[in-house]
This record gives structure tokens, C-alpha cells and sequence, in this order.
């Protein structure tokens, strides 16, 4: 008789164990265990053997899904890698069409080709892209995990404008080393950006410390992917053989399902970081409402007895501009030096008066700029205090509050006003006295708002530079326009 681990009967023939429902409960003598069966979130039988269509389903989602899925990656996890494959193969077969006229252009079928013209050619491709990704990295790899989407669209425009140039490499012969070496720059360009944006948004995937998981399983699906575009290119090839015009419309169909695709896939992420851009959207939404469309976010306690309302990330997130540096009205420098903040000593007087124990904004609009210092050993909130009331000027610069402006808008209204009927060229002490003094209260309300709407406020990406600031002690006093 076959038993239970904890030696207690299984009772029923064979035959009664296999057809049972697993649905209904067995009927068991007093004393035995019952235990249900999961895999994932389904319920399976405990007696019946996996068919053939169960097991290889099982087999598919260990090789392509991260463990644990769906419950161990982020709701958007679906939509975004179902768009991610489509532009994945889409660039596979771009690539295809490209390699052809890559060996074209150095010289591959040309019987009056030099091989040592065609080796130089290659060298100088390489020796271009190694010297474009230092110099990539150099000024712009720090702000690839604040910017994750942007970067990642920026990546894949440049792989498709370096697909058209070693297209176009063939047909313009004096100008075909120039054009490959151009389309090196910008691949190297594209395997930076997009490298550092698929790990930025992997963390942002995985619900449960498995980064890891998520990202070899997305390395999995892109060698599938390619795999099948492969396929799909040695059926294609031959066809576009010898026939300009059809290669040229198969390239434009592809190139334009390639970015509609990345479009796709970027619109259906929800990240709940904060970054510049996302929280430019929450100040604006505080201050300004929903929009014509009326939305409604998340309503908390704000200063002086007037609420503060803030969206949800998934109201956001559709907003957020998709190129880096749209949207923004000022240069904003988190954690500026001293020569970036002020000029003289006086100045740097005033910018203590008018500041906040832990950080000082330095706000000059004639030349479209905010400064921030953050002081030293100051508590890590201090950069996202620094950074929304930097924001905040700023939306004070943008459209006047009118009616439709929230309670907190309508507030700020002659501050507003104040700001812009400041002198060009002089720096608004009085409105960021008075926007410091605002947030001593604000700033821990807006903290608490952000983290009821649904935001992360403990990991923001600010791209806080290194820079950090220790005086002696504020001076006391207010300061006047």
C-alpha cells in the first residue's frame, strides 16, 4: 500500500486516482494530510503525470520567463518584451540588408579592389568606434539610468540612422569609408546606451532581487528572436537581389515598424522612479491639476491647511518626453560647485539668507539656469528636496496659475508674478527666499504625497552631481528683491 511521507495511507485504487477532479476534495480517513499542488499561481493534480503539451510549456517558460513569473516581474513586464521582441526583429532583418551593402562597400564582389584598402577601411571603423564609446561614456554615462526611456529611443534612432548610411555606403563610392566609419560611431553609440538602458530597465523588471534572471532570460528571447530573423533573412535576400527600389521600400516598411515598436514598448513602461522629467510632471501636476482631461491623482495633507494633489505613476509615465532635455525650461545643476553657484562673496551671503540649512538655489533666468548645493553630510532627501523646489521655480516661470490652477497653484499665483516682473539679469533672491521657507513644510508633505501616489522616493534618479558644499552656519535674516 503506498503511503504519504508522513506514513498515513493514500486510499482509492489506481484507476479512482487518476480520474479524480482535482477540484473536489478527497475523501481521506481520519489522520491524513491533504496538500495541494501549485505551479506558479495554477493548481495542478497531485496524481496525474504532466502531458506532453504541459511539459513542454513548462520547458518554454524556464528557458524565456524569469522564475516565478508573472508574480516576479513588474505588471508592464508582458506588454513591454512582447514590443521589445517586434523591434527586435525588426532591426535583425534591417541588419540583414545592411551587412550585404557593408561588404559591398569595401570592396567584397569588386575585382578591382584593394584588400588593403578594405582592411584600412575596417580598422579605421573600429578604431572610431572605440574612441566614440569612451567619449560616450565620458560625458553622458552617468545620466543613463536617470534617463533610461530617453536613451533607449536615442539608441535605437541611431541604429537605424546606421543601418540607412552603410545602405547608402555602395552607392556613394567616394563617400563610402566616410559613411561606414559614421555608422561605426553611431553603433558603438547605440551597444552603450543600449546596454546600460536594458540593465536600468531590468532593475526596474525584477520584483524580487532576480536582476540577474531577468536579464538572461531577455538575452534568451533576443537570441530566439534573431534566430527567427535569420530564417526570415535568407528567405528575404534573395528576393530583394538585384532590386533597388523593392530593397528601398522593404528598408522603409521595417525601419517604421522598428521605431513604432520602441515607441510601443516605452509608452507601456511604468516606472516608478523618480527622475527629472517624471517629477517635473508631479510639480506641474500639483500645481497646475490633471489637464483638460480632468484627471484626478492622489490627494494628502499640504502646508497651511491646503491640500496637495499628485499623480500616480501610471498617470505620468504617458507624459514623460521620450528625447532627453524636451520639456524643461531651465539647465538644472544638482549639487553644483561654488563657482557655478555664485560670483562673489556678497553673493554668497545672500544665496545662504535665502536658503535652507541643507541645501542653497541659485535661480538666474535671463541665462535659462538654477544651481543647487547640497550641503555636506546633509541627509539624502536633501538632493529630491533641492531638485522639486529647483522644479518649482521653474514652473513658476511657465504659464501664468490662472482658474484652473489647484489650490497650492492659486496660492502661488503672486509669487508668480513677483518672478516675472523680475529685472533681466538680476537674481530673484526674495521668490527663493520665500519658495525656501514654503518648503521647510512643503518638502516633507511632497514626500509624503509622492510615496501615497505609488512613487519609490527611497532610489530617485536625480543625476546629483558629486559636488558638495560645508559653511559654518546660515546667516539669519530675510532676505528682499
Amino acid at each position: 500500500m503506498a503511503t504519504t511521507d508522513a506514513g498515513s495511507p493514500i486510499t482509492g485504487s489506481a484507476e479512482t486516482r487518476k480520474c479524480r477532479n482535482p477540484e473536489v476534495p478527497m475523501e481521506r480517513p481520519e489522520g491524513s494530510i491533504q496538500c495541494r499542488v501549485f505551479w506558479g499561481s495554477r493548481e495542478v493534480s497531485r496524481w496525474d503525470r504532466p502531458k506532453s503539451r504541459e511539459r513542454l510549456r513548462r520547458a518554454v517558460a524556464r528557458l524565456l520567463l524569469p522564475q516565478g513569473f508573472p508574480e516576479s516581474v513588474s505588471p508592464d513586464y508582458g506588454r513591454y518584451q512582447c514590443w521589445d521582441s517586434l523591434q527586435a526583429l525588426c532591426s535583425s532583418l534591417c541588419s540583414s540588408l545592411s551587412a550585404r551593402a557593408v561588404l559591398e562597400a569595401v570592396g567584397v564582389g569588386d575585382g578591382a579592389a584593394s584588400v588593403t584598402g578594405a582592411a584600412l577601411t575596417w580598422l579605421l571603423r573600429d578604431g572610431v568606434g572605440i574612441v566614440t564609446r569612451i567619449v560616450f561614456v565620458w560625458l553622458q554615462g552617468s545620466h543613463l539610468d536617470c534617463e533610461a526611456k530617453q536613451w533607449r529611443l536615442v539608441a535605437d534612432v541611431l541604429n537605424d540612422v546606421a543601418l540607412v548610411m552603410e545602405i547608402l555606403a555602395p552607392h556613394w563610392l567616394s563617400l563610402g569609408p566616410a559613411l561606414l566609419v559614421m555608422a561605426a560611431a553611431a553603433r558603438c553609440v547605440v551597444g552603450v546606451a543600449g546596454g546600460a538602458t536594458r540593465a536600468a530597465l531590468a532593475v526596474h523588471q525584477a520584483r524580487r532581487d532576480n536582476v540577474a534572471d531577468v536579464a538572461a532570460k531577455d538575452s534568451s528571447q533576443e537570441t530566439l528572436v534573431n534566430g527567427a530573423g535569420l530564417l526570415l533573412s535568407l528567405l528575404l535576400l534573395p528576393l530583394l537581389d538585384g532590386r533597388p527600389w523593392l530593397t528601398w521600400a522593404a528598408l522603409g516598411l521595417l525601419l517604421a515598424a522598428h521605431l513604432g515598436s520602441n515607441m510601443a514598448a516605452l509608452g507601456s513602461l511604468t516606472l516608478t522612479s523618480l527622475n527629472r522629467p517624471r517629477l517635473r510632471l508631479a510639480i506641474g501636476w500639483a500645481l497646475r491639476g490633471g489637464g483638460a482631461g480632468g484627471e484626478r491623482g492622489v490627494v494628502s495633507p499640504g502646508v497651511g491647511g491646503v491640500e496637495l494633489e499628485l499623480p500616480r505613476p501610471e498617470q505620468v509615465n504617458p507624459r514623460e518626453p521620450l528625447l532627453p532635455g524636451f520639456g524643461s525650461r531651465l539647465r538644472l545643476h544638482l549639487g553644483a560647485p561654488l563657482e557655478r553657484l555664485v560670483s562673489s562673496e556678497a553673493e554668497f551671503r545672500k544665496a545662504l539668507e535665502c536658503g535652507t540649512p541643507d541645501y542653497i538655489i541659485v535661480l538666474r533666468p535671463s541665462q535659462g539656469r538654477v544651481s543647487v548645493g547640497l550641503r555636506r553630510g546633509a541627509p539624502s532627501v536633501s538632493a529630491l528636496f533641492g531638485c522639486a523646489q529647483a522644479l518649482l521655480l521653474e514652473q513658476l516661470l511657465g504659464p501664468p496659475l490662472g482658474g484652473a490652477a489647484t489650490a497650492l497653484g492659486r496660492k502661488l499665483a503672486p509669487l508668480q508674478r513677483r518672478l516675472q516682473s523680475c529685472p533681466a539679469g538680476a537674481v530673484p533672491w526674495g521668490v527663493v527666499a520665500e519658495t525656501s521657507r514654503l518648503f521647510r513644510e512643503l518638502g516633507p508633505a511632497l514626500l509624503r504625497g509622492l510615496e501615497a501616489a505609488g512613487w519609490d522616493t527611497q532610489r530617485p534618479l536625480l543625476a546629483t552631481d558629486e559636488w558638495s558644499l560645508e559653511w559654518a552656519e546660515p546667516a539669519p535674516g530675510h532676505a528682499h528683491e
